[in-house]
């Protein structure tokens, strides 16, 4: 089967025919990956070396990918041939000549029946993090399937990190998390959402639901308190760059990684009392609420996507168009059955 391959850390990746791993368990399911989209944070951490942990090189690429099942493991109970999962990948190669970083961009993989897992009295340890693999109802069109992963994860941080009714929301970065934090908040009803980020997106921002957009070189510009901050970029200095905008009794929560073992919080550019929130979320938790929202037209994949549709052929055009900030989150056709 084709994959893309991260081979070192340096950007170099190759589009290579590898070998299919067997299934891992009984329990799993062999999918064909119809879409994957590519992750402007950690997928770009992975191609240049820039995760805050090590990862095992070289590495099938890819964490945002739906696969469709085309057979089933002997104990698989609750999933069928041509439901559309989520979150799916490959397994790693059996000789270990290459590992993955979640497998997402290959031509096949496995989705494991987690539930089944559960009720056979399976250690819980053995199908816990396999709880992401949802199936996405057959109303939702598959290329819209890649987006449930980063939905469903900003959701419950959103909700976890107590965002409602009447919040005042400060959101640090325009990419693609930052864009699903918006649709969250007004979806849950926040009173404001203000945006520091690049000026080219602030039309499609605006359209998810920021009720105010700040360039980041204006700061000067914003005149507000707000008792919910996120920071989905994670510079050294960015969550302490917005300090004087935080309220009396606000929370921060750093969602970004970029400069991660450097942040910095100088305490004395504000005057208020806050807490930073260190939990984090449970992204299989929030899956219902994605269906509804794709449902009602809360959520539009262009938004993220554009309207480009790229190949494994095409993926190093689908790269270049993160690059130059031409697309939040290209959209991968991997291998439609």
């Amino acid at each position: 089967m084709r994959a893309i391959l991260v081979d070192r850390p340096d950007g170099a990746i190759s589009v290579r025919e590898i070998d299919e791993a067997p299934l891992p368990t009984e329990y799993d399911c062999r999918v064909a990956i119809e879409y994957g989209t590519i992750c402007a944070g950690t997928d770009n951490h992975i191609l240049h070396g820039r995760l805050p942990w090590e990862m095992p090189y070289p590495l099938v690429l890819g964490h945002e990918s739906v696969g469709r099942v085309v057979s089933v493991g002997a104990k698989v109970k609750n999933l069928k041939v041509g439901d559309l999962v989520a979150r799916v990948g490959c397994a790693p190669a059996v000789d270990k000549s290459w590992d993955i970083g979640w497998g997402g961009f290959a031509e096949f993989g496995f989705c494991r029946d987690w539930r089944a897992m559960e009720a056979d009295g399976v250690a819980k340890s053995e199908w816990d993090a396999y709880r992401i693999n949802k199936v996405i109802p057959a109303d939702i069109a598959a290329e819209s399937g890649p987006l449930f992963i980063t939905l469903r994860e900003t959701l419950s941080y959103t909700k976890r990190l107590g965002i409602g009714e009447g919040t005042k929301l400060l959101i640090v970065g325009s990419g693609g998390n930052a864009l699903a934090f918006v649709a969250h908040a007004k979806r849950l009803g926040a009173a404001q959402i203000v945006v520091i980020g690049s000026a080219a997106r602030e039309g499609v921002f605006r359209e998810a639901g920021a009720t105010g957009y700040v360039n980041y070189k204006a700061l000067s510009e914003i005149t507000e308190r707000f008792d919910r901050v996120i920071d989905t970029v994670g510079k050294e200095s960015s969550s302490d760059d917005i300090l004087p905008f935080l309220a009396d009794g606000a929370t921060l929560g750093i969602y970004g990684l970029d400069d991660w073992k450097k942040l910095t919080l100088r305490p004395a550019r504000t005057t208020a009392t806050f807490t930073i929130y260190q939990g984090s979320y449970d992204e299989p938790e929030t899956h219902d609420e994605i269906v509804a929202g794709l449902r009602e037209g809360v959520y539009q994949r262009t938004w993220w996507t554009g309207e480009a549709i790229f190949t494994l052929s095409t993926f190093e055009q689908a790269l270049a168009a993160i690059e130059s900030r031409e697309i939040i989150k290209p959209l991968i056709r991997i291998n439609v059955v």
